[in-house]
Protein backbone atom coordinates (compact mmCIF):
# COMPACT_ATOMS: atom_id res chain seq x y z
CA UNK A 1 0.00 0.00 0.00
CA UNK A 2 1.58 3.60 -1.10
CA UNK A 3 0.35 5.61 1.90
CA UNK A 4 1.62 9.09 0.46
CA UNK A 5 -0.40 7.92 -2.96
CA UNK A 6 -3.86 6.82 -1.04
CA UNK A 7 -6.74 9.52 -0.86
CA UNK A 8 -9.49 8.43 1.34
CA UNK A 9 -13.08 9.29 0.83
CA UNK A 10 -13.31 10.57 3.67
CA UNK A 11 -14.67 9.93 6.99
CA UNK A 12 -18.28 10.27 6.84
CA UNK A 13 -18.70 9.25 3.23
CA UNK A 14 -16.90 6.03 4.15
CA UNK A 15 -19.25 5.97 7.74
CA UNK A 16 -22.32 6.31 5.57
CA UNK A 17 -21.20 3.82 2.62
CA UNK A 18 -20.34 1.26 5.21
CA UNK A 19 -23.49 1.76 7.12
CA UNK A 20 -25.30 1.21 3.57
CA UNK A 21 -23.37 -1.84 2.79
CA UNK A 22 -24.33 -3.39 6.30
CA UNK A 23 -27.60 -3.20 5.24
CA UNK A 24 -27.62 -4.42 2.06
CA UNK A 25 -25.50 -7.22 2.83
CA UNK A 26 -28.01 -8.30 5.47
CA UNK A 27 -31.15 -7.97 3.21
CA UNK A 28 -29.38 -9.71 0.26
CA UNK A 29 -29.29 -12.69 2.78
CA UNK A 30 -33.04 -12.79 3.28
CA UNK A 31 -34.04 -11.79 -0.04
CA UNK A 32 -32.20 -15.18 -1.14
CA UNK A 33 -33.10 -17.29 1.05
CA UNK A 34 -36.62 -16.10 0.52
CA UNK A 35 -36.05 -16.34 -3.19
CA UNK A 36 -34.24 -19.96 -2.91
CA UNK A 37 -37.71 -20.93 -0.66
CA UNK A 38 -40.20 -20.21 -3.20
CA UNK A 39 -38.77 -22.76 -5.58
CA UNK A 40 -37.69 -25.52 -3.25
CA UNK A 41 -35.87 -28.37 -4.78
CA UNK A 42 -38.05 -32.19 -5.12
CA UNK A 43 -37.60 -33.96 -2.24
CA UNK A 44 -36.88 -36.90 -4.02
CA UNK A 45 -34.43 -35.36 -6.65
CA UNK A 46 -30.79 -35.01 -5.03
CA UNK A 47 -29.24 -31.51 -6.03
CA UNK A 48 -26.57 -31.29 -8.33
CA UNK A 49 -24.05 -28.90 -7.18
CA UNK A 50 -21.71 -29.40 -9.79
CA UNK A 51 -24.18 -28.60 -12.41
CA UNK A 52 -26.06 -26.02 -11.06
CA UNK A 53 -25.14 -22.11 -11.13
CA UNK A 54 -25.51 -20.91 -7.29
CA UNK A 55 -28.70 -18.92 -6.22
CA UNK A 56 -26.35 -15.41 -6.95
CA UNK A 57 -26.39 -16.04 -10.50
CA UNK A 58 -29.91 -17.44 -11.25
CA UNK A 59 -31.33 -14.43 -9.94
CA UNK A 60 -28.42 -12.51 -12.15
CA UNK A 61 -29.25 -14.08 -15.30
CA UNK A 62 -32.83 -14.24 -14.54
CA UNK A 63 -34.37 -11.16 -16.04
CA UNK A 64 -37.77 -10.90 -13.87
CA UNK A 65 -35.14 -10.21 -10.63
CA UNK A 66 -36.60 -7.54 -8.55
CA UNK A 67 -34.97 -4.64 -9.42
CA UNK A 68 -34.28 -3.88 -5.50
CA UNK A 69 -32.75 -7.43 -5.65
CA UNK A 70 -30.54 -7.29 -8.32
CA UNK A 71 -29.31 -3.41 -6.82
CA UNK A 72 -28.53 -5.51 -3.38
CA UNK A 73 -26.71 -8.28 -5.77
CA UNK A 74 -24.62 -5.41 -7.43
CA UNK A 75 -23.33 -4.52 -4.44
CA UNK A 76 -22.08 -7.74 -3.34
CA UNK A 77 -20.56 -8.23 -6.76
CA UNK A 78 -18.88 -4.50 -5.95
CA UNK A 79 -17.51 -5.34 -2.86
CA UNK A 80 -16.11 -8.62 -4.29
CA UNK A 81 -14.24 -6.55 -7.03
CA UNK A 82 -16.12 -8.54 -9.38
CA UNK A 83 -16.77 -4.89 -11.91
CA UNK A 84 -17.24 -6.48 -15.09
CA UNK A 85 -20.18 -8.70 -14.10
CA UNK A 86 -21.46 -5.65 -12.06
CA UNK A 87 -21.10 -3.05 -14.91
CA UNK A 88 -23.10 -5.49 -16.58
CA UNK A 89 -26.17 -6.12 -14.01
CA UNK A 90 -26.15 -1.48 -13.76
CA UNK A 91 -26.44 -1.42 -17.67
CA UNK A 92 -29.08 -3.88 -17.59
CA UNK A 93 -30.98 -1.56 -14.93
CA UNK A 94 -30.19 1.77 -16.84
CA UNK A 95 -31.17 0.35 -20.00
CA UNK A 96 -34.86 0.65 -18.38
CA UNK A 97 -34.47 3.84 -16.88
CA UNK A 98 -31.42 5.82 -18.06
CA UNK A 99 -32.13 8.68 -15.59
CA UNK A 100 -32.40 7.38 -12.14
CA UNK A 101 -29.62 8.91 -9.81
CA UNK A 102 -29.39 6.34 -7.43
CA UNK A 103 -28.40 3.40 -10.29
CA UNK A 104 -25.90 6.24 -12.03
CA UNK A 105 -24.53 6.27 -8.34
CA UNK A 106 -24.02 2.74 -8.20
CA UNK A 107 -22.27 2.79 -11.42
CA UNK A 108 -20.18 5.94 -10.97
CA UNK A 109 -19.18 3.71 -7.50
CA UNK A 110 -18.00 0.84 -9.74
CA UNK A 111 -16.23 2.79 -12.04
CA UNK A 112 -14.31 4.52 -9.07
CA UNK A 113 -13.39 1.44 -7.60
CA UNK A 114 -12.25 -0.60 -10.54
CA UNK A 115 -10.11 2.63 -11.38
CA UNK A 116 -11.87 4.63 -14.23
CA UNK A 117 -11.69 8.28 -12.94
CA UNK A 118 -13.01 9.79 -16.18
CA UNK A 119 -16.29 7.57 -16.05
CA UNK A 120 -16.66 7.54 -12.44
CA UNK A 121 -16.97 11.70 -13.00
CA UNK A 122 -19.11 11.26 -15.77
CA UNK A 123 -21.59 9.28 -13.92
CA UNK A 124 -21.20 11.22 -10.63
CA UNK A 125 -22.03 14.59 -12.35
CA UNK A 126 -24.87 12.61 -14.19
CA UNK A 127 -26.71 11.65 -11.22
CA UNK A 128 -26.30 15.01 -9.46
CA UNK A 129 -28.00 16.53 -12.63
CA UNK A 130 -30.76 13.96 -12.67
CA UNK A 131 -31.63 14.26 -8.72
CA UNK A 132 -31.21 17.76 -8.47
CA UNK A 133 -29.64 17.75 -5.42
CA UNK A 134 -27.06 14.30 -4.78
CA UNK A 135 -24.70 15.79 -2.02
CA UNK A 136 -23.22 12.37 -1.75
CA UNK A 137 -22.77 12.07 -5.91
CA UNK A 138 -20.98 15.87 -5.61
CA UNK A 139 -18.52 15.03 -2.98
CA UNK A 140 -17.65 11.93 -4.73
CA UNK A 141 -16.78 13.98 -7.90
CA UNK A 142 -15.37 16.49 -5.57
CA UNK A 143 -12.93 14.37 -4.44
CA UNK A 144 -11.92 12.40 -7.93
CA UNK A 145 -11.33 16.39 -9.30
CA UNK A 146 -9.41 17.53 -6.76
CA UNK A 147 -7.51 14.08 -6.50
CA UNK A 148 -6.33 15.26 -10.33
CA UNK A 149 -5.92 19.31 -10.10
CA UNK A 150 -8.75 19.51 -11.87
CA UNK A 151 -10.54 23.04 -10.80
CA UNK A 152 -13.80 21.88 -10.87
CA UNK A 153 -13.01 20.63 -7.67
CA UNK A 154 -13.42 24.31 -6.24
CA UNK A 155 -16.62 24.55 -8.71
CA UNK A 156 -18.48 21.95 -6.87
CA UNK A 157 -17.33 22.68 -3.16
CA UNK A 158 -18.78 25.97 -3.85
CA UNK A 159 -22.42 25.08 -4.73
CA UNK A 160 -21.85 22.26 -1.46
CA UNK A 161 -21.19 25.63 0.86
CA UNK A 162 -24.58 27.25 -0.30
CA UNK A 163 -26.00 24.00 -0.07
CA UNK A 164 -27.88 23.67 4.17
CA UNK A 165 -27.97 19.64 3.16
CA UNK A 166 -24.32 19.53 2.94
CA UNK A 167 -23.51 21.48 6.15
CA UNK A 168 -22.54 18.11 8.49
CA UNK A 169 -19.87 17.78 5.00
CA UNK A 170 -17.91 20.88 5.88
CA UNK A 171 -14.52 19.42 7.10
CA UNK A 172 -15.01 17.06 4.25
CA UNK A 173 -15.42 19.82 1.69
CA UNK A 174 -12.57 21.99 3.44
CA UNK A 175 -10.44 18.83 2.85
CA UNK A 176 -11.16 18.63 -0.86
CA UNK A 177 -10.44 22.08 -1.19
CA UNK A 178 -6.92 21.31 0.42
CA UNK A 179 -6.37 18.62 -1.42
CA UNK A 180 -6.86 20.20 -4.94
CA UNK A 181 -4.98 23.38 -3.74
CA UNK A 182 -1.88 20.44 -2.37
CA UNK A 183 -2.02 18.94 -5.92
CA UNK A 184 -1.72 22.26 -7.57
CA UNK A 185 1.24 23.67 -5.79
CA UNK A 186 -0.72 26.66 -3.91
CA UNK A 187 0.56 25.50 -0.51
CA UNK A 188 -0.41 28.84 1.32
CA UNK A 189 -3.96 27.90 -0.24
CA UNK A 190 -3.76 24.20 1.04
CA UNK A 191 -2.28 25.14 4.85
CA UNK A 192 -5.19 27.61 5.20
CA UNK A 193 -7.80 24.58 4.61
CA UNK A 194 -6.07 22.35 6.56
CA UNK A 195 -5.74 24.72 9.77
CA UNK A 196 -9.37 25.71 9.39
CA UNK A 197 -10.99 21.99 9.50
CA UNK A 198 -8.37 21.31 13.04
CA UNK A 199 -9.61 24.78 14.10
CA UNK A 200 -13.35 23.68 13.97
CA UNK A 201 -12.95 19.92 14.69
CA UNK A 202 -8.98 18.62 15.98
CA UNK A 203 -10.20 15.44 15.84
CA UNK A 204 -10.13 15.17 11.95
CA UNK A 205 -7.06 12.74 11.64
CA UNK A 206 -6.77 13.23 7.93
CA UNK A 207 -6.02 16.82 8.07
CA UNK A 208 -2.79 16.42 9.97
CA UNK A 209 -1.62 13.76 7.88
CA UNK A 210 -2.56 16.50 4.40
CA UNK A 211 -1.14 18.95 6.32
CA UNK A 212 2.12 17.79 6.99
CA UNK A 213 2.51 16.34 3.75
CA UNK A 214 2.41 20.32 2.78
CA UNK A 215 5.70 20.65 4.61
CA UNK A 216 7.22 17.33 4.05
CA UNK A 217 6.89 17.92 0.37
CA UNK A 218 8.90 21.49 0.96
CA UNK A 219 11.66 19.32 2.66
CA UNK A 220 10.39 20.87 6.28
CA UNK A 221 11.01 18.02 7.84
CA UNK A 222 11.05 19.22 11.74
CA UNK A 223 7.84 20.87 11.15
CA UNK A 224 6.04 18.38 9.16
CA UNK A 225 7.18 16.02 12.19
CA UNK A 226 5.25 18.22 14.60
CA UNK A 227 2.31 17.71 12.39
CA UNK A 228 2.26 14.17 12.20
CA UNK A 229 3.32 13.67 16.24
CA UNK A 230 0.23 16.01 16.83
CA UNK A 231 -1.94 13.28 15.17
CA UNK A 232 -0.73 10.69 17.60
CA UNK A 233 -1.14 12.72 20.41
CA UNK A 234 -4.90 12.99 19.60
CA UNK A 235 -4.83 9.25 18.80
CA UNK A 236 -2.13 6.91 19.44
CA UNK A 237 -3.41 4.39 17.62
CA UNK A 238 -2.81 5.84 14.43
CA UNK A 239 -1.16 4.23 12.01
CA UNK A 240 -0.67 6.78 9.89
CA UNK A 241 0.70 9.49 11.98
CA UNK A 242 3.62 7.21 13.24
CA UNK A 243 4.43 5.53 9.94
CA UNK A 244 4.60 9.31 8.69
CA UNK A 245 6.62 10.27 11.85
CA UNK A 246 8.87 7.63 11.09
CA UNK A 247 9.37 8.80 7.29
CA UNK A 248 10.26 12.71 8.57
CA UNK A 249 12.55 10.86 11.02
CA UNK A 250 14.20 9.38 8.24
CA UNK A 251 14.39 12.25 6.33
CA UNK A 252 16.38 13.60 9.20
CA UNK A 253 18.60 10.97 10.00
CA UNK A 254 17.05 10.08 13.39
CA UNK A 255 17.32 6.27 12.64
CA UNK A 256 16.62 4.28 15.49
CA UNK A 257 13.38 6.62 16.26
CA UNK A 258 12.40 6.09 13.00
CA UNK A 259 12.52 2.20 13.52
CA UNK A 260 10.71 2.56 16.56
CA UNK A 261 7.72 4.59 14.40
CA UNK A 262 7.44 2.24 12.14
CA UNK A 263 7.13 -0.68 14.20
CA UNK A 264 4.04 1.34 15.69
CA UNK A 265 2.59 1.83 12.51
CA UNK A 266 2.54 -1.57 11.19
CA UNK A 267 1.63 -2.84 15.59
CA UNK A 268 -1.87 -0.86 14.66
CA UNK A 269 -1.98 -1.42 10.63
CA UNK A 270 -0.16 -4.67 8.98
CA UNK A 271 -1.10 -3.48 6.02
CA UNK A 272 1.74 -0.36 5.68
CA UNK A 273 4.01 -2.52 3.67
CA UNK A 274 6.23 0.55 3.30
CA UNK A 275 6.85 0.59 7.17
CA UNK A 276 8.00 -2.44 6.63
CA UNK A 277 10.51 -2.19 4.16
CA UNK A 278 11.19 1.04 6.43
CA UNK A 279 12.64 -1.05 8.97
CA UNK A 280 14.24 -3.66 6.55
CA UNK A 281 16.23 -0.94 5.04
CA UNK A 282 17.36 1.26 8.07
CA UNK A 283 18.50 -1.63 10.13
CA UNK A 284 20.44 -3.08 7.66
CA UNK A 285 22.43 0.58 7.47
CA UNK A 286 22.43 0.65 11.20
Amino acid sequence: MSVKCKKKVFKILLVLRMQRMNFLLKLLVVLIFAACNNNPAKPDVPANNSSKQTSVEQLLNDSTTVDSVREQLIAELVQSKEYSKALAQIDFLLAKDSSNPGRLYIKADALEKMGDTAGAIEHYNKAVLKAGVFVEAEMRAAVLFAETGNKNALLLTDNLFKNPGAARFRSDVLMVRGIYYSKTGNTTKALEQFNQILKEDYSYLDAYIEKGLVYYDLAKYEDAWKVFNKSTEVSNKFAEGYFWMAKAEEKMNRKQEAINNYKRALAFDQSITEAREGIQRLEGTK
